[in-house]
């Protein structure tokens, strides 16, 4: 996407093992294109589109890159079920075509735990992680989430699947205007009927032992949590169990301050990377 008023948002598509990912990215216009770039891991069942206005304003002062998590957005439907290991292996196949060095690395939500798992396998290539909004679920949560939370949806003649959707939506963002619910409709049709291949990755995965590997590996880390999140009241779980991260809590931010807010974010994000922290 190229704005008249702003920098030209590049989509590659790019092999990654035996896969191929999608990427949108943007070259910083200034000399601080020296910094590590920055890698955005979207939350599931959407895609890097959530991101495309913050990529517009990273780019005054870094490169930055959000591949559509396999099976999301543009990136090909997953045939067999996948892991979390999997995902993150075949992102950083992603990020070596289009940033081999180092990175500083952020998710949101699903995409944190991604991003996690990317930091703990790769922890020479992390300068900084961010995670914001940490899906940390209990044994029990994550059982019944496996259970009933994500059930394909089934097309049919009627369209009836198209309401279905848009149900579950409005009642998961109640306060989001009806462009946006609608943006988030084309990124669950794209992701296909069975909408919930990262879901269930993500509640079969062992962050716990994803985070200690980070600890250990002392990757600096800063947690990003908004008041208005839908998963806004686990940021009480994730400060308990990440002890070295820095933080920064937004008391009005929703799930999609990145897409809602991205001049404002985007400062945020350079004050973070700035600023020097108790970590790494």
């Amino acid at each position: 996407m190229s704005g008249a008023d702003g920098p030209l948002v590049g989509r590659h598509v790019v092999r990654a093992g035996g896969s191929t990912v999608h990427v949108r990215a943007v070259a910083a216009s200034c000399e601080k294109a020296q910094q590590p770039p920055l890698v955005l891991v979207h939350q599931s069942p959407l895609s890097s589109r959530r991101f495309e206005p913050l990529l517009a304003e990273l780019a005054s002062w870094t490169s930055a890159l959000a591949p559509d998590t396999p099976g999301y957005g543009d990136s090909p439907r997953l045939a067999v079920e996948t892991s979390v290991e999997d995902l993150a292996a075949t992102l950083w196949g992603a990020v070596d075509e289009l940033a081999p060095g180092a990175v500083r690395l952020l998710g949101r939500a699903t995409g944190a735990v991604l991003a996690a798992q990317m930091a703990a396998s790769r922890p020479q290539r992390v300068q900084h992680l961010v995670l914001h909004g940490v899906p940390l679920y209990t044994p029990q949560e994550a059982a019944s989430r496996l259970r009933d939370f994500a059930p394909p949806y089934v097309p049919d003649d009627e369209g009836s699947h198209l309401g279905w959707i848009w149900r579950r939506l409005r009642a998961e963002y109640p306060w989001a205007p009806p462009a946006l619910v609608t943006s988030f409709v084309a990124d669950y049709l794209a992701a296909g009927p069975d909408f919930a291949t990262a879901y269930r990755a993500m509640w079969r995965f062992d962050l716990d032992t994803a985070l200690r590997r980070i600890e250990e590996g002392g990757i600096r880390t800063t947690l990003i949590a908004g008041g208005r999140d839908r998963i806004g009241f686990m940021h009480e779980r994730a400060r308990a169990r990440i002890t070295w991260a820095d933080e920064h809590v937004l008391s009005e931010a929703t799930d999609f301050v990145a897409e809602q807010d991205p001049a404002g974010f985007a400062r945020l994000l350079s004050e973070v990377f700035a600023t020097r922290g108790a970590s790494r």
